[in-house]
C-alpha cells in the first residue's frame, strides 16, 4: 500500500509540475506560444521529470509525512521546487535550450509552489483530522524517566498527540484499564524483553498502537539477512562499518563534492576569515582534537564563535541555551552551520567524510561509553560534516537518540543515502531553533510539570511526591 501511494504521488507531482509550466507559458505568451520556445521546453520535459523526482525524493517528499509539522511540509516543498528551478535553468544551459524562457522558469516556480503547498497540505490536514490528537499513555520504568519522554510529546508539532498517562511499569498489570483509554501507548527501552512482549501482545489484541523506543542493540537487527541452519531460521547480523567497494566510492564522492564546495564557498570563508577576528579577540579558525574512525585522533577546523580560550576555566563544557561564551557573530554562524565550512578541509585530508556521525572530543566519549557501551560503534566510519543525527534531531537531542540516528546511519550506508542527506541539510541550515544548546535539565523539568499543572519544588523528595500525582 505504501509503494502504491508513493507511486502515485509521483505521478501526480510530475503532473503537477507539467502544469506549472504550461500554465507560465499562457501567462508569458497567452494563446500563440512560439513553436522555438516551446520546442525548447519539449527537448528538456524527460529530464525535468526525472531530476524532479530525483530532487523530490533527496528533500525526503515522499516519507512519511502524517505527525509531522506543516511549517516543515511547506518549508520543504519550497526549498524543493526552488533547487528544481535552478536545475532547470542548469540543464536548458546544457542543452542550449535559450529559447525556454528564464521568465518561464520563475513563474512555474511560483505557481508549482503554489500547487504543491495548497494540496500537500490538504492532504496533510486531512490525514491530521483522521489521525491526529491521539491519546498517549507512556509506560516506563519510573515516573521521572517517563517524564522526559512526555517532553517529546509535548515538543512535537502540536495537535497530533495528547499525553493521557504515565504509567510505571510495574503497575501495569493493575491499571491495565488505562490501555484502553488511549489510542497509542510508548514503550520505554528500560522495559525488559518480557515487559515489552506482555504489553505489545495485550495492546494488539485491543487494537492499540504501540510506539518502542528501541534498545541500541535492536538497531543492528534491522537490515539483518534472515538464513536458515539445518530446519533452523536465524538472523545473520554483520559487524558494523563499510566494505571496501563502499569505502573507495564514499572517499571519491567526498573528495569531489568538498573540493567543489570549498571552491564555491570560499567568498563566504574569506568574509568570516575577517570578521572573527574583528567581531572578538583571538584568531578566526579554531581548532581542537577529535577522535575520528577507529578512534584515530585529528585537529578539526572550525570558524570560532565563542570567546578565544572558552574552556580555560571551565573545562571541557558542553554549550547550552543562551551560553556566555558565544560570540553575537558566534550565534549566527552557529545557527547557520557556517561555522562548520573549514571542515571542508578535514574532508580533503581524510579525516572526515561530509556525511557521517558527528566527531566528539575524548573527554565526552569516555563519559558517554560509561553508559552507552555501544557508543563506539559509530567510530566505525569516518565521521561526517553532517550526518543522520543532524538532519534527524536537534543541537540539544540527548545522546542516546543521537546514537541512533548514528547507528541507524552505519547499518543502512549507501551513496544514495549520502546524498539525500546532503539535500536535507540544506533544509536544516536555516531551521535555527535546531541549533541551540542543551537545555538545563532543571527548565525541561520545570517545562514538564507545567504541562501538567504542578508546581516545581524544591528538594528532590517533594518533587517526587508531586510527581506522583500525575496519575
Amino acid at each position: 500500500m505504501v509503494k502504491i501511494y508513493k507511486v502515485l504521488f509521483s505521478v501526480f507531482d510530475i503532473f503537477l509540475i507539467h502544469i506549472g509550466i504550461i500554465a507560465a507559458f499562457y501567462l508569458k505568451f497567452g494563446t500563440t506560444i512560439p513553436l522555438y520556445n516551446w520546442s525548447s521546453y519539449m527537448k528538456v520535459l524527460p529530464w525535468l521529470s526525472l531530476s524532479a523526482l530525483i530532487i523530490f525524493y533527496m528533500f525526503d517528499l515522499y516519507s512519511n509525512w502524517r505527525r509531522k509539522s506543516i511549517y516543515n511540509l511547506i518549508y520543504t516543498i519550497v526549498l524543493s521546487i526552488g533547487t528544481l528551478s535552478l536545475f532547470t535553468m542548469a540543464l536548458t544551459f546544457w542543452y542550449r535550450g535559450f529559447s525556454f524562457p528564464r521568465s518561464v522558469i520563475v513563474i512555474s516556480a511560483v505557481i508549482q509552489v503554489v500547487l504543491f503547498v495548497g494540496i500537500r497540505s490538504l492532504v496533510w490536514w486531512i490525514a491530521k483530522q483522521k489521525y491526529g490528537r491521539r491519546k498517549v499513555l507512556i509506560i516506563d520504568e519510573s515516573l521521572e524517566s517517563g517524564l522526559a519522554f512526555a517532553q517529546k510529546f509535548i515538543q512535537h508539532a502540536s495537535g497530533w498527540f495528547i499525553i493521557q498517562n504515565l504509567l510505571p511499569v510495574s503497575q501495569w498489570k493493575q491499571m491495565a484499564h488505562l490501555i484502553h483509554e488511549v489510542d497509542v501507548v510508548l514503550l520505554s527501552p528500560s522495559l525488559n524483553r518480557e515487559q515489552r512482549a506482555e504489553i505489545l501482545s495485550y495492546c494488539s489484541r485491543y487494537g492499540k498502537e504501540v510506539l518502542i523506543v528501541p534498545e541500541l542493540f535492536e538497531l543492528f537487527i534491522l537490515q539483518a539477512e534472515p538464513q536458515q541452519v539445518d530446519d533452523m531460521l536465524v538472523l545473520s547480523v554483520q559487524p558494523p562499518g563499510l566494505t571496501a567497494a563502499q569505502l573507495f566510492l564514499k572517499r571519491a564522492f567526498d573528495i569531489v563534492v568538498s573540493a567543489v564546495l570549498i571552491v564555491l564557498l570560499s567568498p563566504i570563508m574569506l568574509v568570516l576569515f575577517i570578521l572573527v577576528p574583528l567581531t572578538s579577540k583571538g584568531p578566526a579558525i579554531f581548532k581542537q582534537e577529535r577522535i575520528g574512525r577507529n578512534g584515530k585522533e585529528y585537529m578539526i577546523y572550525k570558524f570560532r564563535s565563542m570567546v578565544h580560550n572558552a574552556e580555560q576555566k571551565t573545562g571541557p563544557t558542553l554549550a547550552t541555551d543562551d551560553d556566555p561564551r558565544i560570540t553575537p557573530l558566534g550565534k549566527f554562524i552557529r545557527a547557520t552551520r557556517l561555522d562548520e565550512i573549514p571542515q571542508l578541509f578535514n574532508v580533503l585530508k581524510g579525516d572526515m567524510s561530509l556525511v557521517g556521525p558527528r566527531p566528539e572530543r575524548a573527554f565526552f566519549i569516555n563519559q558517554f561509553k560509561e553508559n552507552l557501551p555501544d557508543y563506539t560503534y559509530r567510530m566505525s566510519v569516518k565521521p561526517g560534516i553532517t550526518g543522520l543525527a543532524q538532519v534527524m534531531a536537534k543541537y540539544s537531542t540527548t545522546v542516546e537518540d543521537k546514537l541512533r540516528f548514528d547507528l541507524m546511519y552505519v547499518r543502512n550506508y549507501s551513496l544514495a543515502l549520502d546524498i539525500k542527506i546532503l539535500f536535507q541539510t540544506l533544509r536544516v541550515v536555516f531551521q535555527w531553533e535546531l541549533s541551540s544548546g542543551v537545555k538545563r535539565r532543571t527548565e525541561n523539568m520545570e517545562v514538564l510539570l507545567r504541562y501538567f499543572n504542578l508546581e516545581v519544588a524544591s528538594g528532590d523528595e517533594s518533587l517526587s511526591t508531586k510527581k506522583d500525582r500525575i496519575l
